[in-house]
């Protein structure tokens, strides 16, 4: 026989008994080189706070680095886009919000299907959004700013982080049920929207606690509002507004996204990954501290979600034509 020939024979049989096939070579084992977290804001943002907190343990339960990227503006669509660009291998993840799926919903303008264009891995964190004033503004409670928008309609504004997301529309939400017309000014640097509002310069903003946490504790804002239907647990002195605004209620969250096509056994490991991070004492102390509460998922139940909240923002799509 052959000496070729008997060499092929061997190799197939330590192929068929290592269970890999004969002809090419085994792939690599998921991860085997570092992973990006892209997000669509800025640092300090919420997204950027909470992708570098979890990034650590992700980054000792993979085995490989990984990597925080922040490609801000257009409301997420530039980081949407880019992700969207890549291969569905599962190292480009996208830290997806809950203002990408409320665009997605309401702007038929928009370059991304959050139903159609991503692959889903785990929630990371939900929360509420808050109402922030300067700690010297006039308007103490956010009753006191209702009546000055009632008064002198038009000529309040409030700060919001991008036409079309979440905060966005939780203020056009919480206006047409007040009956109240506040001016909407859109940033894209939390830093600026934050020093505007302790400026003056901004009558009130919508925000997460993760964004306000150091003016909050320095002193130089307060909180009028929390947007959850009761307080919310880790920030106890802020009261709902619906004690002004009866039945108003909005919570969002922040979770792992990929390009759509993701494999299944990537997406499972992926999220038992996050399960392990976000369920670190360390990580849900400081998520808690922050105003969010850590909340995993399995990819079935992230879709699930993204479906669910799609649906109840898709009637709001009116506030976006405006």
């Amino acid at each position: 026989m052959p000496t070729s020939f008997k060499r092929r024979t061997l190799l197939s049989s330590i192929a068929m008994v290592a269970g890999v096939p004969a002809i090419g070579y085994a792939q690599a084992a998921f991860p085997s080189k570092p992973i990006r977290i892209v997000h669509g804001y800025g640092p300090g943002s919420n997204p950027d706070t909470i992708a570098r907190l979890v990034s650590p343990s992700l980054m000792e339960t993979l085995g490989q680095s990984v990597i925080v990227e922040p490609k801000p503006g257009a409301g997420e669509r530039i980081a949407a886009q880019y992700v969207m660009s890549q291969p569905a291998d599962g190292y480009t993840l996208y830290l997806i919000t809950g203002g990408a799926n409320v665009i997605s919903a309401t702007d038929s303008q928009v370059p991304f299907n959050t139903l159609r264009d991503f692959s889903y891995v785990s929630l990371l964190t939900q929360f509420p959004f808050a109402f922030f004033t300067a700690a010297d503004s006039p308007y103490r409670t956010l009753k006191d700013l209702l009546a000055a928008a009632r008064k002198n309609p038009g000529k309040l504004n409030y700060a919001h982080s991008g036409v079309g997301n979440t905060l966005h529309l939780a203020v056009e939400l919480m206006k047409a049920k007040a009956g109240v017309e506040i001016e909407a000014v859109a940033y894209k640097d939390t830093g600026q929207q934050i020093a505007d509002v302790i400026g003056g310069r901004m009558d009130v903003a919508i925000s997460t606690f993760t964004s306000y946490n150091g003016p909050l504790r320095n002193g130089q804002v307060r909180a009028l509002a929390v947007t959850s239907k009761q307080r919310w647990p880790f920030n106890p002195d802020v009261p709902p507004v619906a004690d002004d605004v009866p039945g108003y209620e909005v919570i969002s969250w922040l979770g792992l996204a990929a390009p759509t096509g993701l494999p299944a056994d990537i997406a499972d490991k992926l999220a038992a990954a996050a399960k392990i991070a976000v369920a670190q004492p360390n990580v849900t102390s400081k998520l808690q501290g922050l105003g969010n509460e850590a909340h995993s998922s399995t990819p079935a139940e992230f879709r699930a979600r993204i479906e669910a909240d799609y649906a109840k923002w898709k009637p709001l799509a009116k506030f976006v034509a405006q």
